[in-house]
């Protein structure tokens, strides 16, 4: 069934709905189409099938072979990705204006027609496998993944989307095709933006998709993130000098009322610029125990539960001392509030930043297809002024009471060769 409103289906619905969204972008002749079906790595059932899958949707259909595609994307300056994700797969084209009705062929011969050629399977499998090898030589990659897995298992989100090198040698063709097969029937959203004209693209697509995607299929239940470790770890990296802090908690998924709240107290503590904020302020400028500071109050929220995450990068000998700040910083963040003026300094910096997420075809295209997909009105700019504007001070402190726990913390701690924690 292909949905076309102005509404939005529930986050984390069971499929059933292929949504629509079309919308004239005034600006460059360009178009930006967008292709999401509900499922991903977070019901695959060998881990690294939902990514594989998806970058597999372009590696050849029924109709052109791998080399045929990309030749012709490059003839036509036409920008073309197939993608799995932890919640979605898909395809992505942004073309010329002129070529829009191309691009909407293509994106249905792409995800309506993927042939899963071995030959080329055997190719996105190598380059997902190097890709994990770098990810994880790579020191603050490699601590992040111990402190995901540590908040995290046994689902998905604990492990790197590549799955292993082992689960990757695994999958088969037949594997790839059945978990496309799946996510065909459990829905999900069309989106395409730009120099169009609204009436003619809506039917296009209607002609195109109508009863091929969504209408039957029930996404499985995922087992909860429980977890692994102890609350505190230490893991030895192969490289580099500096010691990588992780600490946080898992808050809230994405279409929680108190996001918004959450996304003004990151700002207070950190997320901001990056250069100013509580943690910041104190952990690098007053005590100069850090290079970086990183604070985060539902990052990653989708479907599933988001987490807080303080990252900082330090020096093993400054570790100890900048890993009690973080405590107490957060221990002061929760039990004594926060001031007006950051209050309302925070607001207003992310009542200005949203605009500019919204300026070109590709730009509204990605925002409507999260807001779809999500089943919130995030891409409407009155609606963000509107909760921003209506938090207070002390709904903010409410929402950093209930969601943040200094006592709760889970910490990874990654230390360079030969190293000690102090």
């Amino acid at each position: 069934m292909l949905q076309h409103d102005e509404g939005s289906t529930p986050q984390g619905a069971t499929g059933q709905t292929l949504a629509l969204r079309v919308r004239r972008v005034e600006g460059a002749p360009v178009v930006a189409a967008r292709a999401w079906l509900r499922g991903g790595a977070r019901v695959e059932t060998i881990p690294g099938q939902a990514l594989v899958s998806g970058r597999m949707l372009s590696e050849g259909s029924r109709q052109r072979s791998f080399q045929r595609i990309a030749l012709e994307a490059e003839d036509r300056g036409v920008l073309l990705q197939s993608f799995g994700s932890y919640e979605s797969m898909g395809v992505a084209i942004d073309c010329l204006a002129e070529d829009w009705e191309l691009s909407l062929a293509w994106l249905a011969e792409l995800l309506l027609e993927p042939t899963f050629d071995a030959e080329r399977l055997s190719w996105v499998q190598r380059q997902a496998a190097a890709e994990l090898d770098s990810m994880l030589d790579a020191p603050e990659t490699r601590a992040a993944q111990a402190f995901q897995q540590q908040l995290y298992f046994p689902h998905a989100y604990g492990r790197p989307l590549q799955g292993s090198r082992g689960s990757l040698a695994a999958l088969t063709s037949q594997d790839c095709r059945q978990f496309h097969d799946h996510a065909r029937t459990w829905g999900g959203c069309l989106v395409v933006t730009g120099d169009i004209d609204e009436s003619a693209v809506e039917g296009r697509l209607q002609a195109l998709f109508s009863g091929r995607l969504g209408s039957s299929g029930e996404l499985p239940e995922v087992a909860p993130p429980q977890g692994r470790g102890a609350a505190r770890q230490e893991i030895p990296l192969t490289a580099g000098e500096q010691a990588h802090l992780y600490a946080g908690h898992l808050t809230v998924p994405r279409n929680h009322p108190d996001v918004p709240a959450l996304e003004v107290a990151s700002v207070i503590l950190g997320a901001g610029s990056g250069l100013v904020g509580r943690l910041p302020e104190r952990i690098r400028e007053q005590q100069g125990l850090a290079y970086h500071v990183d604070v985060r109050l539902a990052a990653g929220s989708g479907i599933d539960a988001g987490r807080m995450i303080v990252y900082v990068g330090t020096s093993p000998q400054t570790l100890g001392a900048a890993e009690s700040s973080v405590r107490q910083e957060l221990e002061r963040f929760v039990n004594d509030g926060i001031g007006d003026d950051e209050f309302e300094d925070a607001r207003s910096y992310l009542l200005g930043r949203d605009p500019f997420r919204r300026q070109t075809a590709r730009q509204w295209a990605d925002v409507l297809t999260e807001a779809e997909f999500y089943g919130l009105p995030t891409h409407r700019p009155e609606w963000v002024a509107e909760v921003l504007a209506g938090l207070s001070r002390q709904r903010v402190e409410e929402a950093v009471r209930c969601h943040v726990h200094p006592g709760e913390l889970r910490v990874t701690v990654g230390l360079p060769p030969a190293a000690k924690a102090c």
